[in-house]
Parts: structure tokens; C-alpha cells; sequence
């Protein structure tokens, strides 16, 4: 199992804000077993450090808000290719997330478009 690193979209989700998107976020996953990245949502820039397992797919990870308080990820593979769990804040506050990897296209290929019945 491994993840590719460069540009991811996601979302986290709270009540009463709803599903927050994150912005410009990249994630790099290392072989030796670090993920770092960056980005922005609706509270601020941040970083991203922690680790992945090889095996299980597992991903835990600390984002810290520059400035502000941390937040800790953990998730898993949701067999298509996306990480999906929880985030928490000392244990006080915590909802649910959802990665995945932007996909790079050659020119070759076309990305698959919805089929639409021609009137």
C-alpha cells in the first residue's frame, strides 16, 4: 500500500460549520514512513506532520494552524484510493474527514466523463 504524494483535496466536517474544504493542500508520503504537508481552510494556513504504515494503510498525522491550536488526523484506506477518519481536538471536538489524491493527466487520456444520452 502506498499513498502518492503531491496534491490532495479533502474536507473535514464540524457542527454547526458543516463540510470545511481544504485548499491548495499538498502531502507528501516518505518511505520511510513520514508524511509531511501544507495548505489552508477556513481557520488558516497549516502544516502537516506525522507517519503512514505501509501495511495497514494507517495515517496519523498532526495539522498545526500557524499560530493557532493542532488538530490530529487519523484514518484509513477506503479502498478507492481515498484516506478517510477522524479528526480530533483533545478529545473535546472531533468529526469525521475525507482525502484524496488529485489525478495527473497526460495529454494522452482524456479523464473519464460522465455519458450523457445525446437529445
Amino acid at each position: 500500500m502506498a499513498y502518492p504524494s503531491g496534491r490532495w483535496e479533502g474536507f473535514w466536517e464540524q457542527d454547526p460549520w458543516g463540510r470545511q474544504p481544504m485548499q491548495q493542500l499538498e502531502l507528501h508520503f516518505r518511505a520511510n514512513g513520514d508524511v509531511e504537508g501544507q495548505g489552508y481552510d477556513i481557520v488558516g494556513l497549516f502544516t502537516i506532520v506525522g507517519t503512514w504504515d505501509r501495511s495497514t494503510g494507517q495515517v496519523v498525522m498532526r495539522k498545526h494552524y500557524v499560530g493557532k491550536h493542532d488538530v490530529l488526523y487519523t484514518g484509513y484506506p477506503d479502498g478507492e484510493g481515498c484516506i478517510a477518519g477522524t479528526w480530533e481536538i483533545e478529545a473535546a471536538c472531533r468529526g469525521p474527514f475525507l482525502l484524496r489524491p488529485v489525478l495527473q493527466f497526460s495529454g494522452e487520456h482524456e479523464p473519464i466523463q460522465e455519458w450523457k444520452p445525446k437529445r
